[in-house]
């Protein structure tokens, strides 16, 4: 595999992986590329727990891009 220089930027993944990537019920995946990210649908949802105390607003934008919590 060869190493990225400093401004090398990885190629994006395609949506043909995207059942993939969201299998096992993970609503965001790591693919920033993918439309999960831009769901409104799914991002409010995130919000509601942001609401309800369930997420911080720091959690709910670091599970949206897919990195977890």
């Amino acid at each position: 595999m060869p190493m990225l220089d400093a401004f090398d930027y990885p190629e994006p993944i395609e949506d043909e992986h995207f059942e993939d990537e969201h299998s096992g019920g993970k609503l965001f995946c790591w693919n920033p590329a993918c439309p999960c990210h831009e769901d409104e649908l799914l991002i409010f949802q995130v919000f509601l727990h942001v609401q309800d105390g369930l997420m911080t607003p720091s959690e709910a934008t670091d599970f949206v891009k897919g990195w977890g919590i």
